[in-house]
């Protein structure tokens, strides 16, 4: 039974090779399979390097205590804001706490009535105003990037697109398992929305051609030797193979050098997926 079992298997394995060669020949210049139809067109074209980093405060402090007390009475809670020098904290003894900074609250460490001794930590202020995203630029990349330059940046949870600017370029690499490293900081525009640690996508421009002929990815194909080509109609309405120069591509277009002109129609052959239900009648 095993033997049997195995001969069918060869069997419809070299049906379907003879189906897919024919397959492979009708592409080659006859009509029999349904090519899709586009026309190459006249658009600008741009590339994105991505980088991913989180939304953080622009600076903080924390204030520790300088002597021995207890807490008498918070006049600030967690979450509100506060100008510098204003009082935070009044101590059963000793002179009043007071905001380092102009901020918000954004951690009380003892609670009322609480001790505390020297050097113990009792409160933090951070910057939301002025929120940034951290991003790592590997040193094939950092060229691209320049100080004061704007990036596109888009909030992954709310989807939110913003318009950074990029503050500071580290001068030195950090090198971690052999790649190099620079760490980049962009002022973000806070509109009320940003909450520190939600994920940022940073979108940096890469390359651009202006009225570039493209066609779409699908439609170029590659020969045995790795060379590009399109399918198009000659002069006799067959269909043939049309070498092509490609440029830059965005992962959906592809821009075309040479090869084929703007206004040309470009055939794109059925993928593979497509094909094995033609074959099977479905």
């Amino acid at each position: 039974m095993k033997k049997k079992k195995s001969r069918k298997v060869i069997i419809w394995l070299l049906i379907l090779a003879v189906i897919i060669c024919g397959v492979l020949y009708a592409m080659n210049g006859k009509k029999q399979i349904a090519f899709d139809e586009e026309t190459a067109r006249t658009q600008d074209i741009e590339t994105f390097y991505t980088f991913s980093g989180n939304v953080e405060a622009d600076s903080f402090k924390i204030v520790a205590a300088t002597g021995r007390s207890s807490v008498k009475e918070w006049k600030f809670e967690e979450g509100d804001k506060v100008e510098k020098d204003k009082v935070v904290m009044q101590p059963k003894s000793g002179n009043y706490v007071k905001a380092p900074m102009d901020g918000t609250i954004s951690d009380i460490y003892v609670d009322e009535g609480e001790d505390f001794t020297m050097g113990d930590q009792l409160f933090r202020v951070a910057d939301y105003d002025h929120p940034l995203v951290k991003i790592k630029v590997d040193e094939y990349d950092v060229s691209a990037i320049t100080k004061g330059m704007t990036v596109d940046v888009k909030v992954q949870a709310t989807g939110k697109e913003l318009v950074g600017t990029v503050r500071r370029i580290a001068q030195e690499a950090t090198v971690s398992n052999d790649l190099a490293y620079y760490e980049v900081i962009i002022d973000l525009p806070q509109d009320g929305t940003l909450v520190m640690g939600l994920t940022c996508e940073v979108i940096v421009p890469r390359e651009s051609v202006e009225n570039a002929t493209t066609v779409s990815i699908e439609a170029v194909q590659y020969d045995e030797n790795g060379k590009p080509f399109v399918y198009c109609y000659d002069r006799n309405d067959e269909i043939v193979k049309q070498t092509v120069l490609l440029g830059i591509n965005d992962g959906t277009i592809v821009e075309i050098k040479d090869g084929i002109r703007s206004g040309e129609t470009v055939l794109v052959p059925p993928s593979y997926n497509m094909i094995m239900p033609m074959m099977m009648g479905r």
